[in-house]
């Protein structure tokens, strides 16, 4: 039951039926900045529909796009970037905030990018460091380390970057802005992020080379003047599904199929994890991409999560802390410190949602321990501190509750997934 912003959820309950998760949130914003960069009319089928998402596609219309809602798909026919008449608002999407800033960087005009609070306080000189490297003229608050930030569009200079953060955000950002710089751009990872950015960068004809070698993964933009115009097909949001198959392993009773679900190496590394706890999951491969994910009940035992694999689950974190909750030993969670400055400190608020639940569970600088137990959730009140991913996995470690769970802040979830908690009323039974 709903209370305005606030849930209650009944417990011991099971998840039957089929879902899928909406548009996955990465690709669906890489998909409205190709389609506004590209000559012509795109389109997106899928696309996810929280507010992060919504909030890119204002800006494309700020930016001068014409975009057109079919209901199963949007159109966006680009006209180039023009310079906006107002602030450009990405509301709690760091993701928007730092890959338009590499956007924007080498475009004529003055552009300015502003976000909610929780965006306004996450760090921006990682991105802005090397964009100003590059010959970007932009500043943001605190000495260019946050937001809001005010980009003059400038000429730009190629560039050799290494011992960047593990960040995929960052890594796009550079590249973005290596479309129109003056020689190729190349950026060097030592430990691989999501390559979403320059995978689609190459279906959308860039001029983009991917080399894996001994010190890492190349990346090499060279400037491109056309972006093609395309069809994008988005498939369901990776970390959307986790919330489910965690759900469906944990309850008891549960009969459930996760359907259309962006599957990619550098995405499933909360599967790999599971199935090394003793997991049931299964991958029913659809396409290249995409793949239905059936699971069972299953008995979970601790294990250690930590070093490169890492990044390929951070935001998965939070609701395998649930399933870590249940496993018997005690998982340990490090490496994680990038948690830290996500929209919330999700360190401190999974641990704090985990004691609220009656775990045990020790917080680290870069992680936690997580002591497991088959015991039955105990009713708890469970602050968001308006994070969606915290809601979220709120809810599913209510389905282990002997009673009543309610969710302070609940309605954050339109974030990414506005309609969760009508599809978890639909699937418990």
């Amino acid at each position: 039951m709903t209370l305005g912003g606030n849930v209650k959820l009944t417990g011991r309950k099971a998840l039957v039926g089929e879902i899928r998760p909406p548009g996955d949130k990465s690709i669906s914003h890489r998909s409205i900045i190709l389609s506004m960069l590209a000559s012509g009319r795109s389109e997106i089928f899928g696309i996810s529909r929280g507010q992060d998402v919504l909030a890119g596609i204002e800006i494309a219309r700020q930016l001068g796009a014409d975009v057109t809602d079919h209901g199963s798909r949007i159109s966006i026919e680009a006209h180039g970037l023009n310079e906006p008449s107002s602030v450009l608002n990405v509301g709690n999407s760091g993701t928007l905030m730092r890959l338009l800033t590499g956007v924007l960087a080498p475009r004529d005009g003055l552009f300015v990018l502003n976000g909610d609070e929780s965006v306004n306080s996450r760090p921006m000189g990682r991105v802005l460091g090397p964009l100003k490297e590059m010959g970007a003229t932009i500043t943001g608050r605190q000495s260019n380390t946050l937001a809001p930030v005010s980009i003059v569009g400038s000429r730009l200079h190629g560039g050799d970057f290494s011992n960047l953060p593990p960040s995929a955000q960052v890594k796009s950002a550079i590249l973005f802005a290596g479309l129109r710089a003056d020689s190729p751009t190349t950026v060097t990872e030592a430990v691989p992020t999501r390559p979403h950015t320059e995978e689609m960068l190459l279906e959308a004809g860039a001029g983009i080379t991917i080399v894996p070698g001994p010190n890492g993964v190349k990346v090499t933009v060279t400037p491109t003047a056309v972006i093609q115009s395309k069809t994008w097909r988005v498939q369901g949001d990776t970390s959307q599904a986790a919330f489910w198959v965690v759900g469906g392993l944990l309850a008891y009773g549960s009969e459930l199929l996760v359907k259309d679900v962006l599957v990619h190496p550098t995405r499933s590394g909360f599967i790999e994890v599971l199935n090394r706890m003793g997991a049931k999951v299964e991958l029913h491969p659809l396409g290249p991409r995409s793949s239905d994910i059936s699971m069972r009940f299953s008995q979970l035992t601790a294990t250690s999560i930590g070093g490169e694999e890492v990044a390929s689950m951070i935001d998965e974190i939070p609701v395998l802390a649930i399933a870590a909750a249940r496993a018997e030993g005690t998982t340990v969670i490090r490496n994680a410190a990038e948690l830290r400055l996500k929209e919330t400190d999700r360190i401190s608020t999974t641990c704090e949602m985990l004691r609220n639940f009656g775990v045990v569970v020790e917080e680290f600088d870069d992680g936690m321990a997580i002591t497991g137990s088959d015991r039955p959730f105990l009713p708890a009140t469970i602050q968001s501190h308006g994070d969606h991913r915290i809601a979220m996995s709120a809810a599913i470690g209510s389905l282990l509750v002997d009673g009543e769970t309610e969710i302070i802040g609940s309605d954050c979830v339109s974030t990414s997934y506005p309609s969760f908690f009508t599809k978890l009323g639909l699937l418990t039974v």
